[in-house]
């Protein structure tokens, strides 16, 4: 991902914590420069957003789910057109 979008830019939006369990959801921006998932160099700037779910044991990550908008993400690459 670092190699198609070198100069990644992350913000967190929002953090909750509620037990051993910390939600974050962000957005990242980037300008497309390589491969990415089979879709050449666009050159387009993108904004993605996405959602980071970490389980803490001991004061460390123990298991981290992401959730990452790649549907939307590939729609600003014109590598997917929904019909209609």
């Amino acid at each position: 991902m670092r190699s198609a979008f070198p100069y990644l830019h992350f913000s967190v939006e929002e953090q909750i914590a509620e037990g051993d369990k910390v939600l974050t959801r962000f957005e990242w921006t980037g300008t497309h420069r390589s491969d990415f998932l089979g879709v050449p160099a666009t050159g387009r700037s993108v904004k993605v957003w996405g959602m980071v779910l970490d389980r803490l044991l001991d004061g460390r990550i123990k298991d981290t789910r992401i959730i990452m908008d790649i549907f939307g993400l590939m729609m600003q690459l014109d590598a997917f057109t929904p019909k209609g």
